[in-house]
């Protein structure tokens, strides 16, 4: 019965069935944890961090992007090379002044952080391959604090229900582990513990609210995990929201890929 009132609503929403089977799936633990403990590639051993975990001094959302740096060697016996680098979230971006490192030598990653747009606590990621494949050779923490600006006029564009976000799309990039976030505002004139339709949601995606309860008037984020299980996902999946007092079509969150 639950898998048919499941292809119902994705029929009332348009969905094609052939892709509800898809979304029901579950996400084992290792793959949740896979984000925060990546396994390490073999260069793991020769590229040395100068700085693993960055710890951002508290900065206003209005605030302009903070840039930070440490340095990155190679202590092993063999030149590296830098093939690519890659955060968990579009507000951090990151780049290594050369990609190739003899044994011995080091260079500089830059790490630039935008606040616009991603208020509260977080801990955010950026890993350094230099092997094919999922596993980094590297990883760097930045911890952020991001308070609310002063001037919150026209932030909340899009009404949902009983709430207001910034956006209503959130966009990954496929096949690439990250966290996005999207902030909202409670005006449902209650506290609100924000959920949302979980069977939809294809098992490399999680999602929860910080805090879990917001009251009323106050900003909530929805903070949405994406850790690829291998299988590329669709170009649009939708995020229904519930207790919201609307349709479920006019309570969904796209998710897409590119």
């Amino acid at each position: 019965m639950r898998v048919l009132a499941v292809i119902f609503l994705f029929m009332v929403m348009g969905i094609s069935t052939e892709n509800v089977r898809a979304q029901i799936r579950i996400l084992p633990r290792e793959a949740l944890e896979a984000v925060d403990s990546p396994r390490l590639s073999k260069d793991s051993s020769s590229l040395v961090l100068g700085e693993r975990h960055i710890k951002a001094a508290p900065m206003r959302e209005d605030a302009s992007p903070a840039t930070f740096r440490t340095d990155i060697s190679n202590i092993g016996g063999y030149p590296v090379d830098i093939r690519r680098i890659s955060t968990t979230c579009s507000c951090v971006t990151a780049s290594a002044g050369k990609t190739r490192l003899m044994p011995g030598e080091k260079t500089i990653l830059t790490v630039r952080y935008d606040p616009k747009g991603h208020m509260g606590r977080f801990e955010h990621k950026v890993f350094i391959y230099t092997q094919p494949g999922n596993d980094p050779s590297a990883v760097l923490n930045l911890s952020v604090a991001v308070e609310g600006g002063s001037d919150k006029s026209g932030l909340y564009q899009v009404q949902m229900g009983s709430i207001r976000l910034r956006s209503s799309e959130v966009l990954f990039r496929a096949g690439e582990r990250a966290v996005e976030t999207l902030n909202f505002i409670n005006l449902s004139g209650r506290p609100l513990k924000l959920e949302c339709e979980e069977m939809f949601l294809p098992g490399d995606l999680k999602f929860e609210t910080r805090p879990e309860v917001v009251e009323h008037g106050e900003e909530g984020v929805m903070v949405i995990t994406y850790d690829p299980s291998g299988e590329m996902p669709r170009k649009e999946v939708p995020l229904i929201l519930k207790g919201l007092g609307t349709a479920p079509s006019k309570s969904t969150v796209k998710i897409r890929f590119e």
